[in-house]
């Protein structure tokens, strides 16, 4: 039940535009929340009631960055500057969650 999961990336590498950039760090937390869903469901019990609690913090964060990038006009063009920092403040807020149900599990394995 490895957890080294790369944390620290803040928007994937490559081309596109701007949004098409949000989108796919979305589906990268999206799929990491997963994983650590999973891991919870592999933890104790006790274990598990955190992670899960914490990871239940984490897609809160997700789904609304989610329906954010979803309300904003996909020719937003200038204006994605402007909405970036508040999505980033959302991405952190999934980065810091993730981060925390993450080590729990640590924390458990070396129990």
């Amino acid at each position: 039940m490895a957890t080294t999961t790369d944390t620290q990336s803040t928007a994937p590498q490559g081309g596109g535009s701007g949004f098409e950039r949000l989108e796919a760090l979305l589906e990268e937390w999206r799929a990491r929340i997963d994983d650590l869903m999973v891991q919870a469901d592999l933890a104790s019990k006790d274990i598990s009631e955190v992670v899960r609690s914490k990871a239940a913090v984490a897609e809160n964060a997700y789904l609304a960055a989610a329906r954010r990038l979803r309300e904003m006009p996909r020719d937003a063009g200038a204006n994605l500057d402007s909405m970036r920092g508040g999505f980033d403040k959302l991405i952190d807020d999934i980065r810091q969650a993730y981060q925390s149900a993450e080590a729990v599990i640590r924390r458990g394995q070396s129990d």
